[in-house]
């Protein structure tokens, strides 16, 4: 058994975290967390569009909104000259979009814009970007500051477009901004006849393409609710000319948007923050307490009814935030679990709708990829997390380990497994996401002892950190300076504790007691976690970090340790403790406020 002050702490910490979830639900019953979500990369890129908008028709920038965002990036400049999101190293990305912002708004600035593009030429710029469409991006906007010929940039090949399936499957969720780019291109670049004839082909398509993602949300201006993305398609339209309702419409979108104090934040995450949320609270026994109810009731008023007819994307799945947000198979694995261990989920027909997408979306070979079935891999292609959770989401909703979906799940999860053990996650830095849960799937489907999850297993052992954390993010190619020797993390912390104590190791164990000693130093005195630079917006390139996703993910490791050391319901790697069917959720005590067993002995 653990120590007992570590589990007197536990006991402690949960219900404190659980009630720290709820203190930042608002009433439509999403968790959000109450912290500045300010994204220097995302007011770059609003700048670029409106500025783009109004020289193609919109109407111009309201001085007041221009001056305020570019104040908001001047006083967040680092002292290396770049910039990113509060918590997260400064990123080559971020200081190269918010220089050309400066440069097309601000050109007086010229202290802040040297400094910026001294730390650009030291760190290589665009082309040490490890990301090929994010350096493609980044010379984009050059152009648009003026510092490049709009020949000089590498040429889209817009003939993609021509070939549907090819262009799904190639380009996933970019294919919106990869037809509004190229909508540009063809406006932009000189071309001789044969060149002039394939432009000719190419654009109706690309404006069928942008026109259907447009209309799919209602018209509003907005693409997937997300100020970045909206902004690169503002501004591959707006260079165009071709569609100036459409440019219009998103520039007053983006105008709506700014912050009070200047600027623009991240996107929304309603959805994806309620699911981590939600999750912790099952895991912590509070299934029947009903301040779940709204966010069940979200979720369901939430996915998608209509078909994401540009990527062949049927409906029935949930995005990051809105009922129109951008189709995301990690969402809906999540979303499909909860509504089925919520109160009334077997009978939930929004669960069995979310199934039916899952299932449909399955690639040939057994993975998962984000909105577009057998993408290609990397990007938006197969995810091994990603295929974890669907695999999970359908054992949690009914499926029999020997399920086809399921086993074919695993042997690719298998194959994609590296030598230390470790798998990776699209949306995550690292390898604790996506090798945590890996091991949860491999336990949950009765494979807790095969070769794959007992090297995902010493992965994780293997790995953890002198102090009891973890911490693999490791170099960091979309850094452009020099970092300190990495922290461990709450998030990574929070994976690993959690996915051991899954796959059968001991409450009492040395790595599981340093691990929950040290999550419980860091809680802070409100209940919540602190966030660290885990989440990936753009991989290796745009990240940020997040309190509620930080709290949730420590709330329910906290809670599976607690429920591991009251009744040994902790391990369901083999199903010796644990029905098949049954996830831990179920078996933790009635209320939460209940005794636990060791309380009434």
């Amino acid at each position: 058994m653990p120590d007992t002050a570590v589990l007197d702490r536990v006991e402690r910490a949960v219900p404190k975290g659980a009630e720290a979830l709820f203190a930042g639900r608002r009433d439509d019953g999403v968790f959000a967390p109450d912290e500045d979500r300010f994204s220097p990369a995302n007011t770059a890129a609003v700048l670029l569009a409106l500025h783009t908008a109004a020289a193609h028709g919109a109407e111009p920038v309201p001085l007041p909104l221009r001056e305020a965002a570019v104040e908001r990036l001047c006083a967040t400049q680092r002292d290396d000259g770049g910039w990113a999101m509060a918590g997260v190293g400064t990123e080559t990305l971020s200081t190269a979009a918010v220089t050309a912002a400066l440069r097309l708004a601000a050109p007086e600035r010229t202290r802040v814009i040297t400094a910026a593009q001294d730390l650009l030429h030291r760190s290589g710029g665009a082309e040490a970007l490890p990301e090929p469409a994010m350096a493609g991006l980044v010379r984009q906007f050059d152009v648009l500051a003026g510092r490049r010929d709009p020949a000089g940039p590498p040429r889209l090949p817009a003939e993609l477009l021509l070939l549907p399936g090819l262009a799904r499957r190639l380009l996933s969720l970019r294919l919106p901004i990869f037809s509004a780019m190229a909508l540009a291109q063809s406006a932009h670049r000189a071309r001789g006849p044969l060149g002039r004839r394939l432009d000719g082909l190419t654009r109706p398509r690309a404006l069928a393409l942008v026109r259907q993602a447009y209309e799919r949300e209602r018209g509003a201006g907005s693409f997937s609710g997300d100020p970045w993305l909206t902004s690169l398609i503002t501004i591959g339209v707006g260079r165009s000319g071709l569609a100036p309702d459409i440019a219009r419409t998103a520039a007053g979108w983006l105008t709506d948007t700014a912050r009070p104090a200047g600027g623009w934040d991240l996107m929304p995450l309603d959805i994806t923050w309620t699911s981590f949320a939600t999750s912790a609270l099952l895991e912590a026994g509070y299934a029947a307490d009903p301040r779940l109810t709204p966010a069940r009731d979200m979720f369901r008023a939430r996915q998608q009814d209509v078909p994401f007819s540009a990527l062949a994307c049927p409906a029935g799945h949930w995005g990051f935030s809105t009922d129109r947000s951008w189709p995301m198979a990690l969402e809906t694995a999540e979303i499909s679990s909860l509504l089925h261990r919520l109160p009334g989920g077997p009978e939930d027909d929004h669960a069995r709708r979310g199934l039916a997408w899952l299932t449909a979306m399955q690639d040939k070979k057994g993975s998962w990829s984000l909105a577009v079935r057998d993408s290609r891999p990397g990007g938006f292609g197969p995810c091994p997390q990603m295929t974890a959770k669907a695999a999970l989401a359908l054992l949690d909703c009914g499926a029999t380990r020997g399920d086809a979906r399921v086993t074919r799940a695993l042997e690719w999860l298998a194959r994609q497994q590296e030598e230390d053990g470790s798998l990776a996650a699209m949306w995550y830095r690292g390898r604790v996401p996506g090798t945590s849960a890996a091991l949860v799937a491999f336990a949950r489907a009765g494979r807790g002892d095969s070769g794959p999850a007992r090297r995902a297993r010493d992965m994780l052992l293997r790995t953890q950190r002198g102090d009891g954390a973890w911490d693999t993010g490791g170099e960091d190619p979309g850094l452009p300076t020099p970092v300190p020797p990495a922290e461990g993390t709450v998030e990574e912390t929070a994976w690993a504790l959690h996915a051991l104590l899954a796959a059968g190791e001991g409450p009492g164990s040395a790595p599981v007691a340093a691990a929950a000693s040290w999550l419980l130093d860091r809680q802070e005195p409100d209940g919540t976690w602190p966030g660290g630079p885990v989440n990936e917006y753009v991989r290796h390139c745009y990240r940020y970090t997040d309190r509620v996703l930080a709290t949730a993910l420590a709330l329910k490791a906290l809670a599976r340790l607690r429920t591991a050391s009251r009744d040994g319901t902790g391990h369901v790697g083999t199903g010796h403790t644990t029905p098949e069917h049954t996830t831990p959720e179920h078996t933790t005590v009635a209320h939460p406020g209940a005794p636990s067993r060791r309380e009434q002995a």
